[in-house]
């Protein structure tokens, strides 16, 4: 039978209390979506055996249950067992887990553990998915005429587990027929702005599906054609999307934004500093998230204080005092000075007031300098964020790494601001 919908359990204490923040519950979303599931409900209850079988008795015949967390080896993990209860069959140890698991422990030297036995019990009708990260199994079956999904909650191992399990899904005919899709990523437009870029496109084939979401680097935006549709109507389509964002698309596919900054510096094999004043340092740690990033980036200086700016990337002290440190004479000499210093190809420079406070008439929080350091020529733009701090934070490294992005794929001569970015106007 062709599963059609698909509701979401996910299982913490922590989840309620606010110490930690669902992730998961997203991230199944976006891959069952992928998969032709629409997912009709999701939630989050307690690490408690009670609460997870009336949560899953609220489930209906027929749907894909996905539950996450509760599958490690503490005494608060309590999914394996909840599960078994709520469907009625037994919980037995899996012999082929209990082998991967002493090859586990004697792969990584260390003795067995207390209670780690646990992860190797599979309620009856499930079968294991070896976790690629981590030692919780996936587990997926047929019970009480529900497809049933098990994934630990760790963000690392759910997700390592989750492109698995949809192929074991697929291989059983569990899935539907999906059809074509393509997704583009874009960052520094507002999303009503893509819309609106996007409404010919619309117009002329109102049969497609369109979606939009905000991500941490911008705006993406998918379209879909229902299966055995016309798939040279979709590919026309796409290509008018491709014509209407240009540019301003990062990405057509998964790509992060940093990945695909690396990509285009090694492609061309040039270098690249920061100077972050605002960030702290984030700009460098997203660059460094993506492995292989020592060939094409040489490190930064977090110049949080004047003094920093002053001595280690070399901003004339007078244009400090004349400018403040939030002004595109300050980012453009920074940007400037960390090129230089490091001997680098390119060098991004960031300065801003992320707020909640700091802000003036002049300069109102969220007002934030970006500039880029070429061979030839120093970049400066001014934006105006409007979030709070950690969002303010996080697009300007979009806006940055992105800015960075739109040169390496023109030239050293061309300004990577264009007139239709929203985040930053053109003055």
């Amino acid at each position: 039978m062709t599963i059609s919908r698909a509701r979401i359990i996910a299982v913490g204490d922590e989840l309620l209390e606010g110490r930690t923040v669902d992730t998961n519950s997203g991230c199944v979303q976006r891959a069952l979506a992928g998969a032709g599931i629409p997912v009709v409900g999701v939630e989050v209850v307690p690490d408690d055996s009670d609460a997870i079988g009336l949560a899953l008795s609220r489930t209906v015949t027929g749907e894909l249950v996905v539950l996450t967390g509760g599958l490690g080896s503490t005494p608060d993990d309590l999914t394996r067992e909840a599960v078994a209860t709520w469907a009625g069959v037994d919980l037995a140890e899996d012999s082929t887990l209990r082998r991967r698991m002493t090859e586990r422990w004697q792969r990584r030297g260390v003795s067995r553990r207390a209670g780690v036995e646990r992860q190797c019990q599979v309620p009856a009708g499930c079968e294991a998915v070896e976790n690629p990260v981590g030692s919780a199994p996936g587990l997926v079956g047929r019970l009480a005429e529900r497809t049933v999904v098990l994934l630990p909650g760790v963000p690392a191992e759910m997700e390592s587990l989750l492109p698995l399990v949809v192929a074991l899904l697929r291989g059983k005919d569990l899935l539907p027929e999906v059809g074509p899709q393509r997704l583009w990523r874009t960052a520094q437009v507002a999303e009503l702005a893509l819309v609106e870029r996007c409404a010919a496109v619309r117009s002329a084939h109102p049969d497609l599906h369109w979606s939009w979401w905000l991500t941490e680097w911008g705006c993406d935006v998918r379209l879909a054609m229902n299966a055995g549709g016309d798939e040279s109507v979709f590919d026309q389509a796409a290509a008018d999307v491709d014509e209407a964002l240009g540019r301003v698309a990062y990405s057509r596919g998964d790509e992060t934004l940093p990945a695909a900054v690396q990509r285009l510096l090694l492609a061309a094999g040039r270098t690249l500093s920061v100077a972050e004043s605002c960030t702290g340092g984030l700009i460098a740690a997203r660059l460094t998230d993506t492995p292989g990033a020592s060939a094409c980036f040489s490190g930064g200086v977090v110049s949080y204080a004047d003094r920093i700016k002053v001595e280690y990337l070399d901003v004339p002290a007078e244009v400090l005092e004349s400018h403040g440190a939030v002004s595109e004479e300050v980012a453009t000499a920074m940007a400037a000075g960390c090129r230089r210093r490091l001997a680098t190809d390119y060098a991004l420079a960031v300065s801003g007031i992320s707020g909640p406070d700091g802000g003036t008439a002049d300069k109102p929080v969220g007002t934030t300098w970006v500039a880029l350091a070429t061979p030839t020529v120093v970049f400066a733009r001014r934006y105006r964020f409007t979030a709070d701090r950690p969002r303010n934070r996080l697009l300007t490294v979009a806006a940055a790494l992105d800015s960075l992005r739109r040169l390496l794929e023109t030239d050293d001569s061309i300004s990577p601001w264009y007139p239709g970015d929203t985040w930053s106007r053109l003055r």
